[in-house]
């Protein structure tokens, strides 16, 4: 394919211009997310060249969540329990409130620039193109691809970060379209697996689906991270056509991962039946006493640290020794549920769920956020109390 790249945009605009056979051509804008003069960037561009189309670096969920279509209020809190996403909405709010740390320093909320595109397109009766794919399955890729150091490390970079991580310097920095490239290589030296997930892949993704709906003249807006990729896409000839299944398809949960969860507890119940039958009966009822309490007592000390409610702690004593045993129910689920019932969350927690988040201590007064916490922290308990029990239970029981 034979195109021709130029840099329209005045000094330090990420604007290209690129013409393709036909007569086709897409102004391909990088913008910095916290930059106000991305959003005029965006508004400039548009009005000037009249495109027919214009793709942005959204998919359809975080265009409703952009036109505040979505919001927390609609969200069924106790299914997040129910069905074990508790993890997965506090990695959303920790994100949340991290781009609302962001917007308080800069004035401009991060995925403005898209929101100014997404307006005028529907103003002037454009074409809209949702060029990115869709979140969930990127969070799930994302999840599914880090070893659990990257894990353990993003998600307690995410958790510990405060307000003193946003400086004026950096966000100063965070301004300059080459900033975000230096990050993201930062990322990909520390999180390898996140990098090629959502930087990456979601190059190709973008390329395609742009190539897929080019107008006439088609203006794209993407994030700076993301152009150079773009651009090395579009010249390869294969890109109108290329098979997108392949970084759309979420990759199963690995064998071990499955068959884990329900070795380690028929393991202690043999060990149990084991030592009922062949050994001494005071022994094993000693090992039943001892996996009672540290399961018991950990998981209960994590409701503790979480500030969660009497009651709630109870309910982790009781119900880890025997979630433990069971796969398809954990101690964070009981805990979870029974916290949000004894100490309800208002709409006004709901509301400010993000923006309490934006401090440490905001975790703890926020009655959603605090719930996420006992489920968390009551699950970390007992996981540690089941493998700290493991080897007594194989001393006193083999």
């Amino acid at each position: 394919m034979s195109l021709k790249f130029v840099s329209v945009g005045e000094s330090g605009q990420n604007l290209h211009k690129i013409e393709f056979e036909g007569g086709k051509v897409l102004y391909l804008i990088g913008t910095a997310h916290v930059s106000g003069e991305s959003v005029q960037l965006v508004e400039n561009t548009i009005n000037e060249y009249s495109p027919d189309t214009v793709a942005v670096e959204l998919d359809e969920n975080r265009l409703e969540v952009l036109k505040n279509r979505k919001r927390y209020e609609e969200t069924d809190i106790f299914e997040i329990f129910r069905k074990g996403k508790v993890l997965f909405f506090s990695v959303q709010l920790m994100l949340t409130s991290y781009q609302k740390k962001i917007a308080e320093k800069t004035g401009v909320a991060p995925g403005t620039e898209f929101k100014k595109a997404v307006q005028m397109a529907e103003e002037k009766g454009l074409k809209l193109v949702n060029a990115d794919r869709d979140i969930s399955i990127t969070l799930k890729r994302t999840i599914r691809s880090m070893t659990f150091t990257e894990k353990a490390k993003f998600l307690g970079g995410l958790f510990l970060s405060d307000d003193k991580d946003v400086t004026n310097e950096s966000i100063e920095e965070l301004k300059k379209g080459d900033m975000l490239m230096q990050l993201i290589g930062e990322m990909g030296d520390e999180f390898p697996s996140v990098k090629r997930v959502i930087l990456d892949e979601r190059d190709k993704y973008l390329a395609v689906n742009i190539m897929k709906n080019l107008g006439n003249t088609t203006v794209a807006v993407v994030g700076a991270a993301h152009v150079p990729g773009i651009i090395s896409h579009l010249q390869n000839e294969k890109t109108e056509g290329s098979d997108l299944s392949e970084i759309e398809y979420i990759p199963p949960a690995s064998k071990v991962t499955k068959f884990l969860p329900w070795l380690i507890p028929a393991i202690i119940i043999f060990m149990f039946i084991w030592g009922f039958i062949n050994g001494d009966s005071s022994t094993t009822m000693e090992a039943a006493i001892y996996w009672i309490l540290i399961n018991g007592v950990l998981s209960a000390l994590g409701c503790i640290i979480a500030l969660g409610h009497p009651l709630t702690v109870l309910a982790g004593f009781i119900a880890a020794p025997i979630t433990s045993l069971n796969p398809t129910i954990g101690a964070g689920m009981v805990t979870g549920l029974v916290q949000l019932y004894l100490v309800k969350p208002t709409v006004k927690d709901l509301e400010n769920a993000s923006s309490d988040t934006l401090k440490l201590k905001g975790w703890w007064s926020n009655r959603l956020t605090r719930a996420l916490l006992v489920s968390l922290f009551s699950s970390i308990g007992s996981s540690i109390g089941t493998f700290a029990a493991f080897p007594f239970l194989m001393k006193i029981l083999l």
